[in-house]
Formats: structure tokens, C-alpha cells, sequence
């Protein structure tokens, strides 16, 4: 088994506890890539200074995250350095205020993304038709972290060349329709969207909840685990496709 976490933040739950040691253990039980976001200028420095193989981490400036301190130029410089994979997680989020400047950030890094031929990692909570309308004028590869609003909307997103995650958000009888629909679409990756702030006392390893996506996924779908580990690599190799 070779599964990739598709959204995580490792920078950020080095803060709370060292990270490396758990990569090791979760790489040993068959977890063996992560793409983690950077949204601080700290984790990014993280990033930098601890490459392994097994991360690539995207960064982008979040439309409702106030933790988030990096800047457009910041984005631009790790853009023209080729230090990330995608930009991102960026987007549009409903519980956040003055959505014309979240739409006016959201453009302004598309922007950097076409220019750079990089994937968009994308943060969407609500404003799904606000959001089609503007990530409709870029031809880019999006990967939708954790989408779990309306069929509408995910309807909306499938007009675009776009992936999606599951994560637990979606592994519930309530979005079972929603589901088998990034299923039977055929492009996407498993997540945990870990942070320090998710992480469950006593929880000695949080980056092993991936295994318990995976296997809830095989569950309630009743699809083999080999099955979707090929539409994953299949996923992966598409978004990484100049």
C-alpha cells in the first residue's frame, strides 16, 4: 500500500509536537507521500529547511485563517523559485468577512498559479457559484481539499479540470451522495487536513487517521482498496502533469 495524504499541515503540527518521528511510523505502515500547505510565513521556513522526499508543500494566503501572515510576494518569491508544488490552500469562505477582497486575494494568486503553471489547492465553504464564475477564467488543474457542500456545487467544480480529497468531513450518511460522486468521478486523493488544532488527546500519531479514511472509504462504498489506489495514483500524476 502506497497512500498519499493529499491535505495536511505538517509545518503546523511541528509546533505542537515533533513531526518526524511520525512520519517515519506512518511511512512504515504504508502512508508514503504528503502534500502539506504552508499558510505562515514559519512553516514555510519549516519546509525549507526540512526537505524530504515524502513532502511537497503548496502555500497560500487563506481567505478566513487569521494565522495566515504570508503575503502575495511571498507566494510569488517560493512561485519563481519553484519551491512548492501548487499554490494554495486559497479560495472562498463564507464565515469570512468582505468577500470582495477574498475575491480580489483569490484572483491575484490564481494569477501567480497560471504564470507559474502550477496546480491551485482550493479552500471553498459556501460561495461555490461566486467562486465557478472566477476560477472558470483559469484553465488550471484544481485540487478541492475537503469539499463538502452542496452536489450543486460540486457539479460546478466538475466543469473544471478538478480533483477533489475525502476526508471524514464526507464519510457520512449525510454526504453519501456527495461520495459516490467524487468516486465515480474518478479523480481524487484521501486526506486528514491535520493540524495541531485537531489534534485529539491522548492521540500518539494523528497522521495515521489516514489509514482509517482509507479503510472507511472501502467500507461504506464496499470498493476494494486496490481499486482506489490506482485512481489515486492516477489523481496524483494528472495534477502533476505540466
Amino acid at each position: 500500500m502506497a497512500l498519499i495524504d493529499g491535505h495536511c499541515h505538517l509545518g503546523n503540527l511541528n509546533g505542537l509536537m515533533p513531526v518526524e518521528p511520525l512520519l517515519d511510523e506512518a511511512y512504515g505502515r504504508g502512508i508514503r507521500l504528503w502534500l502539506s500547505s504552508a499558510l505562515h510565513k514559519s512553516e514555510v521556513e519549516w519546509y525549507l529547511g526540512h526537505p524530504r522526499g515524502d513532502i511537497r508543500f503548496s502555500a497560500g494566503i487563506h481567505p478566513n485563517f487569521e494565522g495566515c501572515d504570508l503575503e502575495l510576494s511571498d507566494i510569488a518569491g517560493l512561485c519563481a523559485a519553484k519551491r512548492i508544488w501548487a499554490v494554495g490552500e486559497i479560495g472562498l469562505d463564507r464565515n469570512g468577512t468582505d468577500l470582495e477582497r477574498q475575491k480580489k486575494i483569490l484572483q491575484e494568486q490564481l494569477e501567480l498559479a497560471a504564470q507559474s503553471n502550477l496546480p491551485v489547492v482550493l479552500h471553498l465553504i459556501g460561495y461555490q457559484q461566486q467562486a465557478y464564475e472566477i476560477l472558470k477564467r483559469y484553465p488550471l488543474k484544481y485540487l478541492a481539499h475537503s469539499y463538502s457542500g452542496s452536489y450543486e456545487g460540486f457539479e460546478l467544480l466538475c466543469r473544471l479540470d478538478c480533483a477533489f480529497t475525502i476526508s471524514e468531513r464526507i464519510l457520512r450518511p449525510d454526504k453519501l451522495a456527495l461520495l459516490k460522486g467524487i468516486v465515480n468521478r474518478g479523480e481524487f486523493l484521501f486526506e486528514t487536513d491535520i493540524t495541531r488544532y485537531y489534534v485529539n488527546e491522548p492521540e500518539p500519531n494523528p497522521l495515521l487517521r489516514l489509514l482509517n479514511v482509507f479503510a472507511l472509504t472501502q467500507e461504506v462504498l464496499g470498493i476494494g482498496g486496490g481499486a482506489l489506489l490506482a485512481k489515486q495514483d492516477a489523481t496524483f500524476a494528472a495534477l502533476l502533469e505540466s
